[in-house]
């Protein structure tokens, strides 16, 4: 079925355009030109006046986390998990989501279930067949392999060869470098925020997990090569050093995740880095974690991406911070939600921008007031998410 959104905005890759229409057919846009120009037929659907912008995707959240195990000694039904989750994702304008989920090594102090090995294989595979069923959104999952898992690196490997990930990143959380750079900031994310740890069992942790051995550079890039092969992007995980980077060029590395001070960011870009950073820490006014600040780096030029890490409500709301507050084009601060991403991981031809032959993922935004109103979700051409908010009650009568 042939449908026209007449009277919207269209934020494009680089302007707005008003009073225009997007035609969709077949899941797929069609047309795109101002409204006194067309003059087919079709179902139509007045934007009146509020903003289309394409769907937002996200290459990196482990919300779904929160779905599966809610608590530590509860571990719900994946596929239901993924079901709830997924209307939660709709709901947020978010139409493509890489479901981030680490495989830590069994003994690891934060290896919650959902996190060891079978269960990361158990929803990589949920996620592949739930492709192919009735669903919202597009789901993908993104392997985040903790380099220190040497135990799981066949796994790994068989995991890219069956087709289960569609984005591959290394991680190292080791205390003294990276995130945990700062060793205070490594004890606070310990159980119970380190209080009962005396100095002399943190200081024997931290040396211990400092002279653990890891996986190699050369099996590394072996994993690297062979997800390469496949058209899967490779991503770094927090970047502290000039020589790291060199290191993930090497290694074939195209993503560079959560770099943690300004001068790597800027570093990585000029490498030609993509580089995420988060939007919770764009609203939140810095990093939770005391690492680099998204508006810094955005402001320097040094950001490309920006992901929703746990709390996928953050995008949008990102979005129109940056043009609101910052002063910046509404559809340059939307290319961080929505082209740059898919360009990350190689599905710009197909999503990511309001583009003629694309999908016809996009949202429909009403812009006035403070905070963006979500509207309406399409993927495909098709109306997956609706919300109107009622006028506010009048004052009760006694």
């Amino acid at each position: 079925m042939r449908t026209i959104i007449k009277n919207g905005k269209l934020i494009l890759p680089d302007q707005i355009l008003e009073d225009s229409v997007l035609v969709t057919e077949n899941g797929r846009i069609t047309h795109i030109c101002p409204g006194r120009e067309w003059r087919g037929e079709g179902r139509v659907i007045d934007a009146c006046g509020k903003y289309v912008m394409p769907g937002m995707i996200d290459i990196h959240s482990d919300m779904i986390e929160a779905y599966i195990q809610p608590r530590s000694t509860a571990v719900m039904d994946f596929q239901m998990g993924l079901h709830e989750a997924e209307r939660v994702l709709a709901g947020c304008g978010i139409t493509t989501m890489f479901h981030s989920i680490s495989m830590f090594k069994e003994g690891a102090w934060d290896v919650k279930e959902i996190r060891q090995a079978p269960q990361v294989k158990k929803l990589a595979s949920l996620i592949l067949r739930y492709r192919h069923q009735e669903r919202l959104i597009r789901h993908r999952y993104h392997l985040r392999y903790e380099i220190d898992n040497l135990a799981c690196y066949e796994g790994v490997r068989q995991m890219i060869e069956d087709g289960l990930v569609d984005l591959l990143s290394f991680m190292d959380h080791s205390p003294g470098q990276g995130q945990y750079k700062n060793l205070e900031i490594y004890r606070k994310h310990q159980p119970n925020e380190g209080k009962d740890l005396s100095e002399e069992e943190f200081q024997k942790l931290v040396e211990s997990e400092q002279n653990k051995e890891m996986v190699s550079f050369e099996k590394l890039k072996e994993l690297a090569d062979l997800a390469l092969s496949r058209g899967i992007s490779v991503a770094s995980h927090d970047d502290d050093t000039l020589e790291k980077l060199k290191v993930n060029k090497a290694l074939g590395v195209k993503i560079s995740e959560f770099p943690i001070t300004l001068e790597v960011a800027k570093a990585a870009k000029e490498a030609g880095f993509m580089t995420v950073l988060g939007a919770p820490n764009i609203l939140l006014g810095g990093s939770h974690s005391g690492n680099l600040s998204a508006l810094a780096a955005i402001r320097e030029g040094a950001a490309s991406v920006l992901v929703s890490d746990y709390y996928p409500q953050s995008l949008l709301y990102a979005v129109f911070w940056l043009s609101q507050r910052e002063g910046m084009p509404l559809w340059e601060a939307v290319r961080y939600v929505s082209l740059n991403p898919a360009r990350a991981v190689g599905l710009d031809r197909e999503i990511g921008s309001l583009e003629c032959g694309k999908q016809a993922d996009f949202l429909i935004i009403e812009p006035s007031g403070k905070m963006p109103v979500l509207e309406q979700v399409y993927v495909a051409g098709e109306c997956v998410f609706q919300c109107r908010y009622r006028k506010a009650d009048g004052e009760e009568h006694h």
